[in-house]
């Protein structure tokens, strides 16, 4: 949980900023709303590296603590963002945000107890705090004490949590309202929205409790993508756009149809697609003896459900490893996934994300690694400009690379899941068949930074938020917008 002013959405704004640090270098409010507008454009690294310089300067900056520690721990880098939040919370031990962040870092470590009493501490200083009642329900129900987490719900849910964001058009604006959800796993979409276009307005969708008369929006957007870990927020939502006259983006009911599991089941009846087994296991029953015994073979994969980021999720390479992986994932039931092996002739992974928007292809990026887990972030492309001449020709030019087969196959995986938005992670074998990594709502497209090595990835960005933007406005003539 971060802290900041209004958040940003339009480059131009960092432009304003970076002036009146031209005019002003030592104002540390200039800095800490730099560090959050890069935040809130998706240049995750340059922000990361701007909060760290606020600390340089000012090392006890309760924002820059604050929001460099949230959004580590949101990345899944918790070690990283372990000494930030609790230095946050022992400057600012009264502060409800930096007690909440302190209790979600405790949770996290398995330390329950602990965080019930920081998240009780928080309700001693604000009663009615949306986010430490919302952390009570979830570690009681995690915990195998659901009796106590209704409570909890109740204060949180008293009334609908919604809120609007500034419109700085002059035109009649395109009215949008943004459904999330309360436990995390909503689409990055801050980039979607032109605010001199689109008035928008975001509701908590686990907050609306019965019927609700909404103001007339002209597009509903379901921004609510993870089905394993948010499925009682799609209900919410599945409810909520059912009395709604406005067009749906990302209908929930569909969005609740892609959990992993379920997915990867669909997909591995179409042709030229190699989806991994993926089963829900409990804990208790994993055991080696038990997956030999259903036809698991090792090596193989475990991962806690609602996670991503590769956060939580392990490879086990033989059955004697088997005990030590489980325990170390959270979660009562875990994902066992069949392991693909995507190593091309020179050893490394290749793992490509496209976006499909209204049923549209885009490449978004290729990530090299020489190890099974990639990710953009971790795999080498910076120090690489072989790994980078690569990518560039897969966004130059996808389906010379894909293969008229591999491009039918990626085109039956969309419309399988029947999103308006969505993502596939996959690698490639040496026959051309896509190898399914992932496929959900969730796939972030995130700007290059300013780096003139990384030109070459910012037309691929550009064009996924000009598709969407583009779809936003012919949804919305569909409901009046003119």
């Amino acid at each position: 949980m971060r802290v900041g002013g209004t958040p940003f959405s339009d480059a131009r704004q960092l432009d304003a900023i970076d002036e009146l640090i031209r005019e002003q270098p030592d104002e540390i409010a200039f800095r800490f709303g730099r560090a959050c507008c890069l935040e809130d454009l998706g240049r995750i690294d340059e922000a990361l590296a701007a909060y760290v310089a606020l600390l340089d300067r000012q090392p006890t900056h309760f924002g820059g603590l604050t929001n460099l520690g949230s959004l580590l721990f949101e990345r899944g880098h918790i070690a990283q963002a372990r000494p930030y939040i609790r230095a946050a919370a022992a400057l600012h031990p009264a502060d409800p945000v930096a007690l909440v962040n302190l209790a979600r870092l405790q949770s996290e470590d398995g330390a329950l107890e602990a965080a019930i009493a920081t998240f009780e501490s928080v309700l001693a200083i604000k009663p009615d705090f949306l986010h430490a009642h919302l952390g009570l329900a979830a570690i009681y129900t995690q915990s195998g004490r659901p009796e106590r987490a209704p409570q909890h719900l109740d204060r949180a849910y008293a009334e609908p949590k919604a809120w609007s964001f500034p419109y700085r058009g002059s035109a009649p604006p395109l009215q949008v309202l943004l459904l999330v959800s309360a436990f995390g796993g909503d689409m990055v979409t801050n980039l979607f929205f032109d605010d001199a276009v689109v008035q928008k307005g975001v509701l908590l969708a686990d907050s609306v409790r019965g019927p609700i008369d909404l103001p007339p929006y002209h597009v509903l957007f379901n921004a609510i993508g993870d089905a394993d870990r948010s499925r009682p927020s799609l209900e919410r939502a599945v409810a909520i756009a059912e009395g709604s006259a406005a067009a749906i983006i990302n209908d929930p009911a569909a969005v609740m149809r892609t959990g992993r599991v379920e997915t990867m089941a669909r997909l591995r009846s179409l042709a030229s697609v190699r989806a991994p087994r993926t089963e829900r296991i409990g804990r208790d029953a994993l055991t080696a003896e038990a997956l030999l015994e259903w036809g698991w073979s090792f090596p193989l994969l475990l991962r806690s459900p609602g996670h991503h980021a590769g956060d939580h999720f392990a490879v086990v390479a033989s059955p004697d490893a088997l005990a030590g992986v489980v325990a170390c994932l959270p979660g009562r039931e875990l994902l066992a996934i069949e392991y693909l092996d995507a190593r091309g002739a020179d050893g490394d992974v290749r793992k490509y994300r496209v976006v499909a928007v209204d049923r549209t292809l885009y490449p978004v990026h290729l990530a090299i690694a020489p190890q099974w887990k990639v990710h953009y972030f971790s795999a080498d492309m910076a120090g690489r400009a072989d790994h980078r001449a690569e990518e560039a020709a897969f966004l130059a030019d996808m389906p010379s690379v894909v293969g008229a087969r591999g491009m039918r196959a990626l085109a039956a995986i969309i419309a399988q899941m029947g999103l308006d938005y969505a993502g596939v992670d996959f690698g490639l074998d040496g026959q051309g068949t896509i190898l399914a990594f992932e496929a959900n709502a969730t796939m972030a497209v995130y700007p290059p930074g300013d780096d003139a090595m990384w030109s070459y990835r910012r037309h691929a960005v550009e064009r996924v938020i000009a598709a969407v933007r583009t779809m936003l406005v012919e949804r919305a003539r569909t409901a009046g917008y003119a």
